[in-house]
């Protein structure tokens, strides 16, 4: 076995149980970091990248609270990893290519939700290995509820107000076979929203009603492995740091996460760190992408 094997072998080891509440710890952490500035909007402190997206202290809060939590973790095989986070420095990006294994984060996942007040942005972190998420956590700081999985773990909700209670998701498939009937949709409140339009027709025409919900950052995602949602359509580009974590939440849950070709999304692969369009379904995809609008 080469080394990078063995490292892997030994990162993959560590997934545990007490390893997933401990990521859950560091996302809380991260959470409560960025409420602090939530309710204080003097400290927001909002500028523009270079990508015109916004920027606030309570993401550069939350990405210093996850390197450091992440660097604490009680099980060194896991604390010694590399992050890669959407406020990391270029050097980190370049280098990422090298890493078999590494967290991929992003510290506040809906920052124009946290302008808007609404409370509908999320921590997510998640542990890629070999070009795929094998642990994930969506943590809500306005909410205090969390998504958590592991491979081969299963796929759990998690609320502050009951810690120790950690509810087991399934995700729920449309019957294909007994159309017309309602089909739950999550969907974005701001992208994509001419080719949405599109699929959702598509989907009428074949005699399904569909129903919308819009909502913010990952939280999408994991309404689909909740059972809340069956699936996700997303038109225009994410980051990786933006999936990868509510993707393993979502696969653990019963679900499929692909592109609009059907292929399985991975992790540090490509040169460019932009995801294409995908969609987020519990059962299998096909059903779905017959349906999928061309470009």
């Amino acid at each position: 076995m080469s080394g990078e094997m063995q490292a892997s072998a030994s990162v993959l080891s560590s997934v545990t149980r007490d390893a997933l509440a401990a990521v859950l710890t560091v996302a809380e952490q991260a959470g409560r970091a960025i409420m602090a500035i939530y309710n204080a909007p003097e400290r927001w402190a909002v500028t523009e990248k270079s990508d015109a997206s916004p920027l606030t202290a309570a993401d550069v809060a939350a990405h210093e609270c996850i390197v450091h939590g992440l660097s604490a973790l009680a099980d060194t095989t896991l604390a010694r990893l590399p992050v890669l986070s959407e406020e990391s420095s270029a050097l980190a990006v370049q280098a990422r290519r090298d890493w078999p294994a590494y967290w991929l984060v992003d510290p506040l996942d809906g920052t124009k939700e946290f302008i808007a007040r609404n409370g509908e942005f999320s921590v997510n972190i998640a542990l890629v290995v070999d070009q795929e998420a094998v642990l994930g956590v969506v943590y809500g700081p306005a909410s205090g509820v969390g998504y958590v999985a592991a491979r081969g773990l299963g796929s759990f909700r998690v609320d502050d107000s009951m810690p120790s209670d950690w509810q087991r998701l399934q995700a729920v498939a449309p019957d294909w076979q007994f159309a017309p009937s309602a089909l739950t949709l999550t969907v974005s409140r701001r992208h994509g929203l001419v080719r949405l339009a599109t699929f959702e027709q598509n989907l009428v025409a074949q005699g399904w009603q569909i129903d919308s919900i819009a909502a913010g950052s990952a939280f999408k995602i994991c309404a689909v492995a909740e059972g809340r949602a069956q699936a996700y359509p997303r038109f225009g580009p994410t980051s990786e740091w933006d999936t990868a974590a509510a993707q393993i939440v979502l696969e653990e849950a019963g679900g499929e996460l692909v592109d609009s070709r059907g292929r399985r999304f991975c992790y540090n692969a490509r040169n460019t760190l932009l995801n294409g369009d995908f969609i987020a379904v519990a059962g299998t995809s096909a059903p779905w992408l017959a349906h999928w609008p061309k470009p």
